[in-house]
């Protein structure tokens, strides 16, 4: 549709009603067979689990949203829901129902709006990701690991690299097979002592974005040149791969913020020229009615400039509305950017913190390892000294908005956003120690 001032509007309609409906059928029968057991169920929607939106035959307009801790999902141009409680496809439902015959105003490259008119059942919600399972206590690495369903406690633990055994505070001699373990765990400390360091320092260099900022040197750690180049080596990847997915987002901001300011820069003009021209059949009605009140002019004349003049306040009100909604979309894609940048400086942040942490932790194991190490003579006795190590895993849950703390075995399942808080009990053979 073209107005009298160029701006020009290509209508689409989308209507993929009866090949959703073939596709939802086939899907319903293979879900049949396969079923859906526990471990495969899908847990309601809380705060910090994510979603991936997309419709049918249009992939360009597929995007990702995080349910806030409010409990709320901003489903960009779908609008914002309540999200909470609901399973992704109660939220699909829901999403679809309100969509359902909506007309979404979208801009191309060239500024020019395109018009889609909703169905429905083209929208497509699935979850992408829940809430990470938080360890703390006696295990090697503390902090989040990814859910996945059916994960036990025990599984959970392994991926944290295992318990962390206290060891003993008093010099003793120890046999061959716990020095062994000592050297072993000493050696296991120093590179996740050097990890967290490397880890230190690249957070530090995203932080300052500064790429220049010195590494850290062989003497700053205490494992071999070439352990340290590796790890060195993985964490500049990560910084690599961070930097080109901000430059990615950034870049989409600064485009998309252009085009908008482009859009209203046209608008405005073609407001003004609305205006003239309505100023301008505003006038020639006064002059018909003059005219026609001397009996100069029939009635009919009044009623075309009249109509003429309807029209062409029609059109500056189009005009003003969809200036009104590019300068939103304008505001919020400043306000996401906004958002965007904090978030980024949060997760640094967070992911500096928790390396010092790894540091202080590695160096406090290293140091009481190297006590036992030194202080082990070369007299060995002949009694073994094997400690058996095993471990209690208490978990705390939020329901229905209370953290309850519940016992727990190492099988048990875990959901989605649980905390753990695993504690070492090491049980020693009762036997003599060498002075």
């Amino acid at each position: 549709m073209k107005t009298r001032s160029n701006c020009s509007v290509t209508i689409t309609s989308l209507i993929y009603k009866l090949a959703r409906r073939t596709v939802g059928f086939w899907a319903f029968v293979v879900a049949l067979f396969l079923g859906a057991g526990p471990s495969t169920a899908d847990f309601n929607l809380e705060p910090g689990d994510e979603v991936r939106v997309s419709l049918t035959g249009l992939d360009g307009l597929s995007f990702e949203a995080t349910v806030d801790v409010h409990g709320d999902i901003n489903l960009n141009w779908l609008g914002h829901f309540k999200a909470q409680g609901l399973s992704s496809e109660e939220l699909e439902q829901l999403v679809r129902q309100d969509a359902a015959g909506k007309i979404v105003k979208q801009y191309d490259l060239q500024g020019e709006i395109y018009i889609i008119q909703l169905d429905g059942d083209e929208i497509e919600i699935a979850r992408t990701g829940y809430r990470p399972i938080v360890l703390g206590g006696d295990v090697a690495r503390t902090g989040l690991i990814d859910f996945r369903p059916a994960i036990t406690a025990r599984e959970a633990v392994a991926l944290a690299g295992g318990v962390r055994s206290q060891l003993l505070t008093d010099d003793v001699t120890i046999d061959p097979i716990q020095l062994v373990r000592y050297q072993t765990a000493y050696g296991q400390a120093a590179v996740q002592h050097a990890q967290a360091v490397v880890e230190v320092w690249r957070a530090t260099t995203e932080l300052a974005d500064n790429m220049n900022l010195a590494p850290p040197k062989p003497e700053d750690v205490t494992i071999a040149p070439k352990v340290l180049q590796e790890i060195l080596a993985e964490q500049i990847k990560i910084r690599t791969i961070n930097r080109d997915n901000e430059a990615g987002e950034r870049t989409y901001f600064e485009n998309a913020k252009t085009q908008a300011a482009e859009r209203i820069r046209i608008l405005e003009q073609q407001k003004a020229e609305l205006a003239k021209a309505l100023a301008a059949d505003e006038e020639e009605e006064a002059r018909v009615v003059s005219l026609v009140d001397k009996g100069l002019a029939p009635g009919s004349r009044l009623a075309d400039t009249r109509r003429t003049t309807v029209l062409s306040a029609t059109r500056l009100l189009d005009v003003e509305e969809d200036l009104a909604g590019t300068g939103l979309i304008l505001t919020r894609l400043r306000r996401d950017q906004e958002q965007y940048e904090q978030e980024r400086s949060l997760r640094l942040l967070q992911e500096r913190r928790t390396a010092n942490l790894a540091i202080r932790d590695a160096a406090v194991r290293m140091d009481t390892i190297s006590k036992y190490l030194a202080g082990a003579s070369n007299e060995i006795g002949t009694e073994s000294l094997i400690t058996d190590i095993d471990y209690t895993v208490t978990i705390f849950r939020v329901v229905d908005g209370q953290l309850q703390t519940l016992a727990a075995d190492k099988l048990t399942e875990l959901l989605p956003g649980d905390s753990l808080e695993v504690s070492v009990q090491e049980i020693m053979t009762d036997v003599a120690l060498t002075e």
